[in-house]
């Protein structure tokens, strides 16, 4: 019997849900029918792959849910009353068992659509992550970056840590980064994004950038700033403690991690020894005032601890003690 290539993805998507419901892989109706016409092995091939696309998140709590509201669809529909043939009986049976598998891939494919890809490091380890789009992502250490694509938008998130973004070009969809509450707004450009304490470095590497940003203050709401446009070399610092800054620096500098490298130039120890911890397994630890005020410049290995202290006592007046717990406490000498 010849059947409509539509009829044979209906059957074929009622059989997959029949063999899923009786735990089967096959059975001799579910060979027979496949032996009756080339059309439906051809269905069946087509009917599988998204059927497998929905075994593969079949845990995930949406798709649970999906699932037994579609299934209760169609046992509604099966136990309706008929008074036409058998044949069109077993034909509404066919159309409810495969109304299951189009709304659970079709709700599959939403779900998909909502989900986010995130991309982490630990401390000490850099990557760089290629998008589907072609922009590229530099991952520093201890840093998260959460990524959704839409067809209409290319919206990403930097959670913690910092990151350069290589963006590919493309006016009908704006590339945009979040952190800490600010938006950095680009179409085809690079630059680097950095949180750091309280605040945030924003570096424009090439191209341009809008930044929209949000700085909080002990009021009640937080005060809303014009967007701030970015040249190539110029650096936006937006604090909770400060009014935003814009100021010309070094992009070999600003960029020196991807290299393994820190650059500091009479930097406060503080703020120096914050930026090494970034990248050490175990933490330094500035345990008087003096200490922290002191000032030092120097280009040092990210991941390198010993040697960035060894520096310190050379040209410090401090002392440095590592304790069992692999901590290295810095005093005034």
């Amino acid at each position: 019997m010849s059947y409509p290539e539509a009829t044979a993805l209906t059957e074929a998507a009622a059989w997959r849900a029949r063999l899923t419901e009786a735990n089967a892989g096959s059975t001799p109706e579910f060979a027979a029918w496949l032996a009756t016409d080339a059309r439906n092995v051809e269905a069946w091939k087509r009917v599988l792959e998204p059927w497998e696309l929905v075994g593969e998140h079949a845990t995930a709590p949406e798709i649970i849910e999906l699932r037994r509201a579609a299934l209760e669809h169609a046992y509604a529909a099966g136990r309706g009353r008929w008074t036409r043939s058998p044949r069109f009986a077993f034909a509404r049976r066919l159309s409810a068992a495969a109304a299951v598998l189009v709304v659970i891939v079709t709700g599959l494919l939403v779900w998909q659509a909502r989900q986010s890809d995130v991309y982490t490091t630990r401390a000490g380890e850099r990557r760089v992550v290629t998008l589907v789009d072609g922009s590229r992502i530099a991952l520093d250490s201890r840093t998260e970056v959460r990524v959704h694509y839409t067809p209409q938008a290319r919206e990403l998130e930097l959670a913690s840590g910092q990151a350069r973004f290589d963006v590919a070009r493309d006016v009908t969809r704006p590339f945009s980064v979040t952190a800490d509450g600010h938006r950095v707004i680009a179409t085809g450009t690079a630059f680097n994004v950095d949180m750091f304490g309280s605040s945030l470095f924003v570096t424009l590497i090439e191209g341009r950038v809008v930044v929209l940003a949000e700085l909080a203050s002990n009021v009640a709401e937080p005060v809303t700033l014009p967007s701030l446009t970015l040249d190539v070399g110029e650096q936006l610092v937006l604090s909770s403690s400060a009014p935003p800054s814009v100021e010309h620096v070094s992009i070999e500098r600003a960029t020196a991690w991807e290299n393994g490298e820190i650059v500091f130039e009479n930097d406060r120890l503080a703020s120096v020894v914050a930026r090494i911890n970034r990248y050490a397994r175990h933490p330094v630890v500035i345990t008087d005032a003096a200490t922290a005020e002191l000032r030092i410049s120097g280009v040092f290995h990210t991941g390198d601890v010993d040697g960035f202290v060894s520096t310190l006592v050379s040209y410090l007046p401090v002392q440095a003690e590592k304790g069992a717990d692999g901590v290295t406490h810095l005093a005034q000498r």
